[in-house]
């Protein structure tokens, strides 16, 4: 079967059309997970579970674009410069761009304990968020079969730590699959990025960064989205395993994958508007795609085997 556009928008209306009827348990639902993703947001940036990068001038960092071992000294007084005292007193990296048409050096400080900092806090990050946003997924699944659950349901898979485990193994496995084929496929657009900042005249080359750049992004969302079923899965199946949800997860959209790709692709500018108004649209963005994802899901979840 391919997903035309017409079917696309047919799922969409149907998922709308359950948004507004069950509206209450559905912003109830949301409203509670953009609450605490925020306040995880703040307690990585907080803590220094995330990275930042700072622009700097030539003259007073005048490095060649690359990646140099950064003392103890230098680290700190850099960190310090970003308002990140304390991180860089055991050394790290130092990934430089520079660019001398604008006279300016694009650092990324990779300091040793921020990157110790990075990993804690990020676990710490999903211990907290995963467990409520697997309930949130089964509140909408519950929503989809016009059955909405009592609020109190949603912290179901806080307090069964068989749950929780499930909701950390496949979460886990998603992010780290994420940041993998990010990374995979930024490759050609930063070696672009990097030629282009290094050579005499490189503005093609800058400019093919850019477009390589933005098709990278939209082949490491496709590949994302091979692993993603397996959330929707668990969180209507809880007896499956982990790694039961991943492979069935990987075999219900097979030969449909290109067709689920582009259907969460189409919810592209829903997110970008979400992300320019600090995530408050989500409260009807997060809901709609969830709901959608499930319809979609829908005509093969029969075929799902619990274990």
């Amino acid at each position: 079967m391919n997903l035309s556009a017409q079917r696309r928008r047919e799922l969409k209306f149907h998922a709308r059309q359950l948004f507004f009827r069950y509206r209450r348990p559905c912003l109830v639902a949301a409203l509670l997970l953009l609450c605490v993703s925020f306040l995880a947001q703040f307690f990585s940036a907080y803590t220094g579970g995330a990275l930042f990068y700072t622009f700097m001038d030539v003259q007073q960092l005048p490095l060649d674009t690359g990646l140099w071992l950064a003392q103890p000294e230098i680290m700190e007084n850099l960190m310090s410069t970003m308002g990140l005292q304390g991180l860089g007193n055991w050394g790290g990296l130092l990934l430089t761009l520079r660019y001398d048409p604008a006279g300016m050096v694009v650092v990324l400080p990779l300091a040793w304990r921020q990157l110790l900092n990075l990993v804690v806090v990020n676990a710490v990050v999903l211990l907290v968020t995963s467990p409520l946003e697997f309930g949130v997924l089964a509140q909408l699944r519950r929503v989809m079969e016009g059955r909405p659950q009592r609020l109190h349901r949603l912290f179901d898979w806080y307090l069964d730590l068989r749950l929780t485990g499930k909701a950390l193994a496949v979460q886990v496995v998603l992010t780290l699959w994420r940041v993998v084929t990010a990374l995979v496929c930024a490759l050609p657009g930063l070696l672009c990025l990097v030629a282009g900042t290094a050579l005499p005249n490189g503005e093609s080359l800058l400019f093919l960064s850019t477009v390589l750049s933005v098709l990278g992004m939209l082949a490491a969302y496709g590949c994302y989205t091979l692993l993603l079923p397996a959330r929707f899965l668990l969180a209507a199946s809880p007896k499956l395993s982990a790694r039961q949800a991943l492979s069935q997860g990987l075999a219900l959209t097979r030969g449909r994958r290109m067709e689920y790709c582009y259907l969460n692709l189409s919810f592209l500018p829903w997110t970008l508007v979400s992300r320019f108004f600090r995530g408050v649209p989500d409260l009807y963005v997060y809901p709609y795609t969830v709901l959608t994802n499930y319809l979609f899901l829908g005509t093969v979840q029969p075929q799902v085997r619990e274990g």
